[in-house]
């Protein structure tokens, strides 16, 4: 499932050689005098000065761009200096410390961020102080990613009434097919599929849903989702309640998929910072990570044995995780397929697996659906001897051509059946045996970005850009209900 547009954030450059006025130098002296006299209250790097630096600095001086040399994403480059040889941050002096001195620069050109709103007086207090009390760093690791390693937000409640739809990027079925889960803005909020009647709101979650899956016993409720660029979150939640049961972590970009083991030991997460984890179900320790893609992670799942963990990616790759290990297993690479009918070069936008078939399912930008198994496209790997060999031969995978004129975003998989909807509102159910479509499901007219089938209720469900939810029976392809999921925002001309 895609996150949408990230809007590009104007954030600090730094560390261009420029003359400090006078009147600043005398400023930060004065700062440092000050400094060594007061006792500082008590500030932390993650909780208070972290999340300024990242969300107002890393769009200039982060990973992938790193204007006058200089990086903050990682604790261990934000205290190096950048091309001015200046020291970025001199524990216990904030006027000797490049990083500070820039906050109160007087020209617009030399000060940060640059080209844009001056940090808040709070927020540069808080830096002072951090600095004046030895820039301590209160993190676990000063070489990884910041963002992944901030404590968890402190979610608000998503308003009483909705002024305006919100998007819908997740859709679940419930196991007895009685209630549908609907990702919201900062919740959860959760349906009677069979008249579209609100149940019950799960509040304080991150900003976006992207991911949803229930427990087996209909329990508790897999919650993936975050901030686009800012933050990313796992959480294992009441079904009831919303109570948080387990915070799995944070991650430095928004979760975009997430799954539950069918024998309910296992979860896993992918976000769009490329990066891949699972976790015993119990506890909030991951049993590994990976970021073997160069892209978003955009949908997990795993096998339906527990064999496997199967992650997505706008790279154009699925990867085959060992779901105990993290180990790489192999990589599909259909979606970069040179030969054949359905050739091309796709993002992988959704994954799915069925256990009727025992095949993975992935489908994306492209005309077809991909079904394959995860052993045989190891085989079909084979080695760089064999590969002039291998580049001739069509190879295992089937393909269901779906017919949509745009990309897929939303896939589900049970049963020997395919149900995927995409960006031109339409959605289709179709059979993983024979690959012919077995229904059209009619009612939407914007971008699907979620499709969620229930054999128990015998319903499907898809939601996208629009913010309204169709509910289908499965046995004729009615429309069962139709509902904006946006609590208290009634309908236009309803």
């Amino acid at each position: 499932m895609p996150t949408g547009a990230i809007p590009a954030m104007k954030l600090m450059t730094r560390h261009s050689t420029i003359v400090l006025s006078t009147a600043l130098v005398a400023v930060l002296a004065a700062a440092d005098v000050v400094a060594a006299v007061r006792q500082p209250a008590k500030v932390t790097f993650l909780r208070d000065v972290a999340p300024v630096l990242l969300r107002r600095c890393s769009g200039c001086h982060g990973r992938r761009v790193s204007r006058g040399g200089y990086r903050l994403h990682v604790f261990s480059e934000l205290m190096r200096a950048g091309e001015s040889g200046e020291a970025s941050v001199v524990a216990g002096k904030p006027g000797a410390s490049e990083l500070f001195r820039r906050l109160l620069e007087k020209d617009p050109e030399a000060r940060m961020p640059r080209q844009d709103d001056p940090l808040s007086a709070a927020e540069i207090e808080a830096i002072r102080k951090w600095i004046a009390g030895g820039a301590v760093f209160d993190g676990k690791d000063p070489d990884k990613p910041l963002r992944s390693q901030l404590p968890p937000r402190q979610h608000p409640m998503s308003p009483v009434a909705y002024p305006v739809p919100v998007p819908v990027f997740a859709l679940a079925f419930s196991p007895d097919g009685r209630q549908l889960a609907v990702s919201g803005y900062h919740e959860v909020t959760v349906w009677n599929p069979a008249d579209g009647r609100l149940i019950r709101r799960l509040g304080r979650r991150p900003q976006r849903i992207h991911s949803l899956d229930w427990t087996a016993d209909g329990g508790s409720l897999l919650v993936g989702g975050g901030t686009p660029g800012e933050y990313g979150e796992l959480a294992l939640v009441d079904g009831q309640s919303g109570r948080v049961r387990h915070l799995y972590g944070t991650f430095d970009d928004v979760v975009l998929g997430a799954a539950i083991s069918k024998d309910g030991k296992r979860v896993a997460a992918g976000s769009a910072g490329r990066e891949t984890r699972a976790w015993p179900v119990d506890e909030i320790k991951p049993a590994w990570s990976s970021r073997v893609h160069s892209d978003w992670v955009t949908g997990v799942v795993f096998s339906g044995d527990g064999r496997f963990v199967v992650s997505a990616s706008r790279d154009q790759t699925v990867k085959v995780h060992d779901a105990a290990t993290g180990g790489l297993f192999t990589t599909y690479n259909g979606h970069r397929k040179q030969l054949g009918k359905f050739t091309g070069r796709f993002a992988v936008y959704a994954v799915g697996f069925d256990e009727t078939a025992g095949r993975v399912l992935s489908v994306g930008a492209g005309k077809a659906i991909r079904i394959w198994d995860p052993v045989l496209a190891k085989s079909e790997n084979g080695t760089a001897a064999d590969m002039e060999g291998r580049f001739f031969k069509a190879g295992h995978t089937r393909f269901i051509a779906h017919g949509f004129g745009k990309t897929t975003f939303g896939l589900d998989a049970a049963a020997g059946h395919a149900w995927a909807g995409g960006a031109d509102g339409l959605v289709r159910e179709f059979s993983v045996k024979s690959l012919k479509t077995v229904r059209s499901y009619e009612g939407l007219a914007d971008w699907v970005y979620s499709v969620a089938a229930s054999l128990k209720g015998d319903l499907v469900a898809a939601a996208g850009y629009s913010g309204e939810v169709v509910v289908w029976s499965r046995a004729d392809g009615r429309v069962v209900a139709r509902f904006l999921s946006a609590p208290g925002l009634k309908p236009a001309g309803r």
